[in-house]
């Protein structure tokens, strides 16, 4: 893996993990690049200002050039490779839709876009509908300004708002005329699928290569050079990422460890403190703490 020296131009956090961007330049090495495996809680926005890289997301390959725009949900693990012959400048948005979710009920509305789920996602819209939809301008704006300014955060998340309403009626208007995948592996994505859909068993890769009429090292290497990461650690992951939606939901956290296919608590808490970086009951505290009153307790 080729190391990068990344020159970071500008970068936001606003109220804890809610809300982050960072705008970021690397210098051409004239070589391929890879980004580490990763999974969010929160959606993300990737603007290429500057650049080609290879977006892969569960599966499916995205070449994405400059003046694209990515959007990746929350807990969809990806990766990506970056053409080191050309510049590579970025600006990576992400945000809890969550933050946006009272002021929606209040107005008795939704962003359906952001109610997507599996293969109903999109991922990709191009450099001609991004401008067209104001996009590029929009995620703009919010990365300007002086961060000493006291009204920063009522602005940011004003413009933010104004941000996901302009993507739900780009993605109305597209419909079904996204960007496609350039390429997939159709095991790999057969793999995701699968584990998506027994998140809450466990998973043996032994049992699922054969579901999938493959040897279990046929699996492990075609799933590996695909998405950089073990299926083994993907299958972690995920069930990390949905045991922090559950904890979220109020689910004490011995129950959530069965309903990700856990019945060894401590195997349970080593790999999400490993993956989380925190202990169940933290994060179940933290998101009790930013319930409005009344919407649940511990």
């Amino acid at each position: 893996m080729n190391k990068t020296s990344n020159n970071v131009i500008k970068k936001y956090n606003v109220i804890g993990d809610d809300f982050y961007y960072h705008h970021t330049f690397t210098k051409s090495s004239g070589e391929e690049s890879y980004h580490a495996p990763e999974a969010h809680t929160q959606h993300e926005v990737l603007y290429l200002v500057k650049g080609e890289v290879s977006y892969i997301i569960e599966g499916e390959t995205y070449d994405v050039k400059e003046g694209d725009m990515i959007f990746v949900a929350p807990n969809e693990i990806h990766t990506l490779k970056i053409n080191g012959k050309l510049d590579y400048e970025r600006i990576v948005l992400l945000f809890d839709i969550s933050i946006l979710e009272g002021i929606m009920r209040s107005l008795d509305t939704t962003l359906d876009t952001f109610r997507f789920s599996g293969k109903n996602r999109f991922h990709v819209i191009g450099k001609r509908d991004v401008r067209e939809g104001g996009l590029d301008k929009m995620l703009l704006s919010i990365t300007e300004g002086d961060e000493g300014d006291k009204y920063k955060k009522l602005d940011i998340m004003s413009k933010l708002i104004s941000f996901v309403i302009a993507i739900d009626k780009t993605a109305a208007r597209l419909k079904d005329n996204f960007t496609r995948p350039t390429s997939s592996d159709k095991l790999v994505t057969a793999v995701t699928a699968y584990i998506d859909s027994h998140i809450g068993e466990e998973i043996r890769l032994d049992a699922l290569a054969d579901s999938l009429f493959v040897s279990k090292s046929t699996l492990c290497h075609r799933f590996s050079s695909y998405m950089n990461m073990t299926p083994g650690r993907y299958v972690t992951v995920k069930k990390m990422h949905r045991a922090l939606e559950l904890l979220r939901g109020g689910l004490p956290s011995a129950q959530v460890a069965r309903e990700v296919g856990y019945d060894n608590y401590t195997s349970f808490f080593y790999n999400y403190k490993k993956v989380m970086g925190t202990s169940p009951l933290a994060s179940r505290i933290e998101a009790s703490a930013q319930m409005p009153e009344g919407d649940g307790e511990i």
